[in-house]
């Protein structure tokens, strides 16, 4: 079975994330120390890719007013 891909997937293997085959996806595991990681998210900024979590279809003639 082939894996699936997230969103950043690209993002993620050019900045060196250690890439591990999760519930389908192709999921970043790592980028560098656990310790290196925390201090990033505590003192700059971390991003979570959350697009192997799930989609929503919004449709209808007001779609884009209710996101």
């Amino acid at each position: 079975m082939e894996l699936k891909t997230v969103a950043l997937n690209d993002l993620h293997q050019n900045l060196g994330a250690k890439m591990v085959p999760f519930a389908g996806y192709n999921m970043p595991v790592r980028y560098s120390s656990d310790i290196e990681e925390h201090k990033t998210v505590r003192e700059a900024v971390g991003i979570f890719d959350v697009s192997h979590m799930g989609e929503f279809l919004i449709t209808g003639p007001k779609a884009l007013d209710l996101i």
